[in-house]
């Protein structure tokens, strides 16, 4: 297999979020051609999305020194950083990103997740109120706006613009999620005071303090049963081709029921597997 070849393939296993293998895919890759860019790229997010920053930083570093001025190196410069709490260089990498492709609106949105991370929220609605006038159509904007500004305690501003985000992808599903967000954060809200206080508490749950981004104890459960339907789908799959090489060669008659049952098994694992996956990296 080729290097092109290699690399949408570790695409492929990246999007449907299987970065342990992306990153043994391209272990070689990098080992052998120290110089290609794309590969550290994209070991760099397959580190992220397995929660190791400080490899993934390294990754990101590799492929910025061979491109010092390369817009997407610096994105993962700064996507690793942030997640390392070393807010200063995340949002510097950002805004060198930004510089060097002016016109592209994923490198405004790190910007923003980097200075909401540092706690920077003023900031980071400065910038995304001028970001969705050059790109009113990318609607991961959209969010981020409304994120800043119910950080900034301004939430009926924040679920309008929630809903521009929904007129442009009706399906997104980041704009549904952050809308239940905002719901649950606005329960506990009975006057102006109760509202700073949930501006505040959603503000600070942006935020990644010194020594990095903790997992919650949800997140944990969830990759804990995506492994386990993922070994359990394995395991039915094994026993289906098993059992019909048994029936095939008439070692002995193999139960229709056992099938049902075993393809009932694997379908349940499937969709857990599915429902757990992680959402993917951009």
């Amino acid at each position: 297999m080729n290097t092109t070849d290699t690399l949408v393939q570790a695409d492929d296993m990246l999007a449907r979020g299987r970065a342990r293998n992306a990153a043994h895919l391209l272990a070689p890759v990098v080992g052998r051609q120290p110089e290609n860019t794309e590969a550290w790229h994209r070991m760099a997010r397959a580190h992220l999305e397995l929660g190791d920053a400080e490899a993934g930083l390294r990754a990101a570093r590799a492929a910025w020194q061979l491109d010092p001025y390369g817009a997407e190196s610096l994105y993962w410069v700064s996507r690793a950083c942030t997640e390392l709490a070393r807010h200063p260089e995340a949002i510097d990498a950002a805004a060198n990103a930004c510089r060097q492709d002016p016109g592209n609106p994923r490198l405004h949105l790190r910007l923003a997740e980097a200075q909401l991370a540092a706690g920077l929220v003023a900031e980071a609605e400065d910038g995304l109120r001028i970001a969705v006038e050059l790109a009113g159509y990318d609607a991961d904007l959209w969010v981020a706006y409304g994120v800043a500004l119910f950080a900034a305690g301004r939430p009926l501003s924040a679920r309008e613009i929630l809903l521009r985000a929904l007129t442009i992808d009706p399906a997104h599903q980041g704009a549904r999620h952050t809308m239940a967000r905002f719901e649950l954060a606005m329960r506990p809200v009975i006057d102006a005071p109760s509202l700073a206080r949930a501006s505040d508490t959603f503000a600070e749950s942006l935020r990644i303090r010194p020594g990095g981004r903790v997992r919650q104890p949800d997140e944990v459960s969830r990759d804990a049963l995506g492994h386990a339907a993922r070994v359990t789908l394995a395991w039915c799959m094994i026993a289906l081709c098993a059992l019909g090489v048994i029936s095939a060669l008439g070692i002995v008659a193999v139960p229709v029921g056992l099938y049902l049952a075993l393809i009932c098994a694997g379908a349940a694992a499937g969709c857990g597997a599915a429902l757990t996956r992680p959402a993917p990296l951009t």
